[in-house]
């Protein structure tokens, strides 16, 4: 029987030949669509499976609350002072080790490298199982000792051994190699992250932290920097919830009472969702969305078989009516008709496989991953799928010919049973189309943000600003007003700042402050970027009443005492100043519980601009001027030959500071790499809304072939009438309206609301979201009409 029915099958897709190569690429797509989404979603998700205690190893993260103000909900490290208390108190935690990344000027003999360094305890190669080529899980051990990664290994010292051989940090700090370990793969999330493309490639003792940058472990109550993690080995008798709880009370017992307004707790979570954290953080669930897009396209992709093979099945009247009266059975000829959907199903699956493992590599190349698609791992998951899509997009064909009585089928009333399903089909338009509108929608909220972060971006001259790094070091401390003075010389450079960070960075460094002293009552956060009396000018931002700071001006320097700043309307209001002119010279000052506190007096006030950029809002900022802590500078420069200039920047950086090279980028591409994650997510989107959207016309147009088959007898006797061929096309079109609009009421809700999920992430956020939504409706609707009328006037 079985091949009986895969015979009748095969005649069926030869015989009708566009239908089966429009049901095959129209099923291949969606299932395309679907299986590379949860492959890709399942790789991002299983992270870090592949340690030996990996299901017992926990990192922790915490939570800010709506006081801090900082755009995402938590971070995936905690302070390093809170390690030993965890160590100490939590008995069941067997081993807890800290890291924290830096990047340093490591130097071989004469050759210099800018390298990428996680300084850690020594527990760490105690949690993490290393493959080690030389030295072993000791290694850590030594405070001057440091475990390179092979590839970095084979940088540093070529092909030979390098146990032993020295190095220095910033031509201060000697460390001798103590161990090498193979490269870790890039489904680790010390290898790959969605905010970072940094490796593990050298991992140094805190110790040298603390010689290289006077790093206070034990008190380090300031400073939480995204990929910072802790990492806790817990007993294999402990379970989650327990550490959850465990480290609540290290929380209560130990965080600063002043502080808990800002940061309400901590959050334990497993070593595979350490590289996923970053959505819930900013409460973007993304991998969910993509899992759920990449169903919904399936789903479109079936509705759209369901209704091109409804269309079809109104030519195998007598066939069914002629099979019903030699005695097939109804179950018989569903069998008979979901195996042909089964056989089609099967066949896209083989074009969606293939498409997949094209795709694939190229994803990788794109996006620096190791997604892999294997198939025979994979292959009850895709017969399961292959079943279930056979059998959910022949079902209803299969019901709706098979219920026709034999004399009906015989009679070959295709006509008079084009009633029958109606409602069911009209059902499946609303629904394709109802996905299809909700993701245009989207993809239009998600592309005006963006255009919308790009034009926020324009307040600074970004295309014409090359910025130097890491300035931050002694040696070259001592350099700076040489190096200003030499670049300014340089032909096409308009001025040059020094700051502690520069725009977009997204950096939010701050300090508790208050209108009178040691009253927290009416204290609040206010936000620091460490300026020279040349930043405001470089970046083109105005005065709104007061001055610059001035180097000649003894207080414009902050000591410990005082200092003069600038600061910005949102952070003159929060100190109950009215206006900018009423501001020069007030005073405030740095909360101290004990009543003392550096007092600072306000020579200047600039107005409101998002210095952050992207999902921080705008907070009250002050500008201060204090030498040592630049770490950042920003030149201005002419647009023309701005390569060449930037040349010269670097021979004159090359003159100054030989000991280090230099570290230049344009701002521009700079902020072209944090937009690129809000880019690609528009291009996610879009990709599974121009799917969504082919599919739906495509089976719009199935629709209509189903209805100019059942009806051409109406519309042949309206023509003889005397209807025109304009009206014919308006009934025809007026019949699909009805669903197209119905879908727009269900897709039009669900768009509103989740446009408005998203831009939550955003300090800077498109206005007019249901005119948005609802034009995007519109255009949905309009060529539908087209795709309707085209077909209705042939």
């Amino acid at each position: 029987m079985i091949t009986n029915y895969l015979l009748i099958a095969w005649r069926q897709l030869s015989k009708f030949k566009l239908y089966a190569f429009v049901n095959i690429v129209g099923l291949a797509l969606g299932l395309t669509v679907y299986l590379l989404g949860n492959v890709i979603v399942e790789y991002e998700e299983n992270h870090d499976d592949f340690w030996a205690k990996g299901e017992r190893i926990f990192t922790v993260g915490t939570i800010f609350g709506p006081a801090a103000n900082i755009g995402i909900a938590e971070t995936d490290g905690i302070y390093t002072a809170f390690a030993p208390f965890i160590d100490t108190e939590v008995e069941d935690v067997e081993a807890v080790a800290r890291t924290v990344g830096r990047e340093y000027l490591v130097s071989i003999d004469d050759n210099h490298y800018y390298q990428d360094i996680r300084f850690a305890d020594k527990e760490l190669l105690d949690i993490f199982d290393f493959n080690y080529v030389e030295g072993g899980p000791d290694a850590l051990r030594d405070p001057q000792g440091t475990v390179l990664a092979a590839s970095t290994k084979e940088k540093f010292f070529g092909s030979g051994p390098a146990m032993g051989k020295t190095l220095k940090l910033d031509h201060n700090v000697e460390l001798h190699v103590t161990g090498v370990i193979e490269d870790l793969p890039k489904n680790s999330h010390f290898s790959s992250s969605i905010i970072s493309d940094g490796r593990l490639e050298m991992i140094a003792p805190l110790e040298a932290l603390n010689q290289a940058a006077d790093y206070d472990l034990a008190g380090n109550f300031n400073n939480l920097s995204t990929g910072d993690h802790t990492y806790m080995l817990l007993a294999a008798t402990r379970d989650q919830a327990w550490l959850q709880n465990a480290l609540d009370g290290v929380y209560q017992r130990h965080y600063p009472d002043h502080d808990q307004e800002f940061i309400v707790g901590m959050r334990v979570r497993p070593l595979v969702d350490v590289n996923t954290y970053i959505w819930d953080a900013a409460s973007l669930p993304l991998l969910e969305s993509v899992r759920l897009l990449a169903l919904l396209v399936l789903i479109v992709a079936i509705v759209n078989y369901t209704n091109l093979a409804s269309a079809q099945s109104l030519s195998r009247n007598r066939e069914i009516g002629m099979r019903k009266t030699m005695g097939a059975s109804q179950g018989q000829l569903v069998g008979q008709f979901l195996t042909e959907s089964t056989c089609v199903t099967a066949l896209a699956l083989l074009l969606s496989i293939v498409a997949i493992y094209s795709f694939v590599p190229i994803f990788n190349e794109a996006a620096d991953k190791a997604v892999s698609f294997d198939i025979v791992s994979s292959l009850p998951w895709l017969l399961a799928t292959m079943v279930a899509t056979g059998v959910v997009a022949g079902a209803y064909p299969a019901y709706l010919i098979t219920r026709t009585s034999p004399i009906e089928a015989l009679r070959d009333t295709g006509s008079k049973g084009s009633g029958k399903g109606s409602k069911f089909r009209t059902g499946m338009l609303i629904l394709q189309f109802a996905i299809s509108i909700f993701m245009l929608a989207m993809v239009t909220v998600v592309f005006l943000q963006n255009k919308q972060v790009e034009t926020s971006a324009e307040i600074y001259p970004k295309d014409q600003i090359i910025t130097l790094s890491r300035l931050r070091i002694e040696s070259i401390q001592e350099r700076l007003d040489t190096l200003r003075n030499e670049v300014m010389k340089i032909p096409g450079v308009q001025n040059m700042a020094y700051t502690s960070q520069l725009p977009f960075e997204g950096s939010n460094s701050g300090f508790l402050t208050t209108t009178e002293r040691g009253n927290k009552d009416v204290s609040f956060l206010m936000t620091q970027i460490i300026v020279d009396e040349h930043l405001m000018d470089t970046l083109g931002v105005p005065l709104l009443a007061g001055r610059h700071l001035d180097r000649s001006i003894t207080a414009d320097t902050v000591n410990e005492d005082i200092g003069n700043i600038l600061i910005n309307q949102l952070a003159m209001q929060k100190l109950g100043i009215e206006t900018p002119e009423q501001a020069i010279g007030q005073q405030f000052f740095d909360f101290d519980e004990e009543g003392g506190g550096r007092t600072y007096t306000i020579v200047g006030v600039v107005p409101d601009q998002n210095y952050q950029g992207f999902h921080n809002q705008i907070k009250p900022t002050t500008f201060k001027m204090i030498p040592t802590a630049f770490s950042n500078a920003a030149i201005l420069v002419d647009v023309v030959n701005i390569g060449a200039t930037r040349e010269r920047i670097e021979a004159v950086w090359a003159d100054l500071v030989p000991d280090y090279p230099v570290q230049s980028a344009y701002l521009d591409d700079e902020f072209e790499d944090t937009y690129t994650i809000y880019s690609g997510i528009a291009n996610i989107l879009g990709g599974f809304a121009a799917v969504a959207m082919f599919l739906s016309f495509v089976g719009l147009f199935g629709l209509a072939a189903f209805m100019a088959a059942t009806r051409t007898k109406e519309i042949g006797i309206r023509k003889v009438m005397g209807a025109t061929t304009q009206q014919i096309t308006r009934l025809l079109i007026w019949r699909f309206s009805k669903p197209v609009i119905w879908a727009l009421v269900i897709a039009l809700p669900l768009a509103f609301l989740s446009a408005q999920q998203y831009l939550t992430f955003f300090a800077d956020r498109i206005q007019g979201i249901p005119f948005i939504v609802l034009i995007s409706g519109i255009v949905a609707v309009l060529v539908s009409w087209m795709v309707v009328g085209v077909h209705a006037v042939r």
